[in-house]
């Protein structure tokens, strides 16, 4: 499992512990202490999610936290004073940690399925979207 971390970069991306892994497949862990509803998303290859920050308005967007459970995404970010958007290459199964006042946007290299520890309400009350070029 490889991750390639652009220097500099706020957004934190790490493997999950393996717990077991046989013929059946394999159990990893997470962990996890928020409460609530969750948002369960799967994405097709080339689409977009995102293009927006959170400013920590709702405590489950202070961090953002999700869950890449399966595929390979890009997590296209820049700082808010920034013009340039870096990017990061993320494999499953990964947990990523995005501060907040990150602009963030997540493309799949895959179609892919990540689980957001947040709710859909969390994200109406703290998501300012911004688009390229404002």
């Amino acid at each position: 499992m490889s991750h390639q971390i652009t220097d500099k970069c706020p957004i934190e991306v790490s493997p999950l512990s393996l717990i077991n892994q046989d013929e059946r497949g394999s159990t990893f862990r997470i962990e996890n202490d928020r409460t609530g509803g969750y948002i369960l998303a799967y994405r097709k290859a080339g689409s977009s999610s995102g293009r927006h920050y959170h400013t920590g308005r709702s405590k489950n967007k202070d961090p953002e936290i999700l869950y890449l459970l399966s595929g390979e995404a890009f997590i296209r970010w820049r700082q808010l004073d920034e013009k340039d958007v870096k990017e990061i290459k993320v494999t499953s199964p990964s947990k990523v940690t995005i501060p907040v006042n990150i602009w963030h946007e997540l493309v799949p290299i895959s179609d892919c399925s990540f689980w957001e520890m947040n709710s859909l309400e969390d994200v109406q009350r703290d998501s300012v979207r911004v688009e390229y070029g404002e």
